[in-house]
């Protein structure tokens, strides 16, 4: 299996569980496959964007208890690479859901997110996330 192949075999189930977690308020799944190491960032679609280990995990730890109720969780892949110990994701994630309490509805995120090898695991170290408007078209399927 070659490099982009191998990290994509593990980015799109782990990814996908880490999401399926974070939209059910787990964040226990994203706080270990994050990067604890500096430097670390995020453009947060649902909670504020901020670098740094210490803002972050908070940060996810308090997204998380925004979210409920998810299911029917789907990621799908759009693009990605891979060079050398860098890599990136660029990703549509669907799913239904509550987030603050109100009523289930479905909800589209764009999400790419970078990653940084670090003794030899992938490591997210930043992800851009913004919801998809109704008026963009986007495929769906996916895993």
């Amino acid at each position: 299996m070659d490099p982009r192949e191998e990290f994509l075999a593990w980015a799109e189930p782990a990814l996908h569980a880490a999401e399926a977690a974070l939209v059910n308020g787990d964040p226990s799944r994203r706080i270990e496959m994050w990067s604890h190491r500096e430097p670390v960032s995020l453009f947060g679609a649902v909670g504020v964007s901020t670098t740094g280990w210490t803002q972050l995990e908070p940060t996810f730890r308090r997204v998380a208890a925004r979210l409920a109720g998810g299911q029917d969780v789907k990621l799908d892949v759009m693009a990605f690479d891979v060079v050398g110990d860098m890599a990136y994701t660029a990703a549509v994630v669907r799913f239904t859901g509550t987030i603050d309490g109100s009523a289930p509805r479905p909800f589209a995120l764009r999400a790419t997110s970078v990653f940084r090898r670090e003794e030899g695991e992938w490591k997210v170290i930043h992800e851009h996330t913004d919801f998809v408007s109704p008026e963009d078209t986007m495929p769906s399927g996916g895993s």
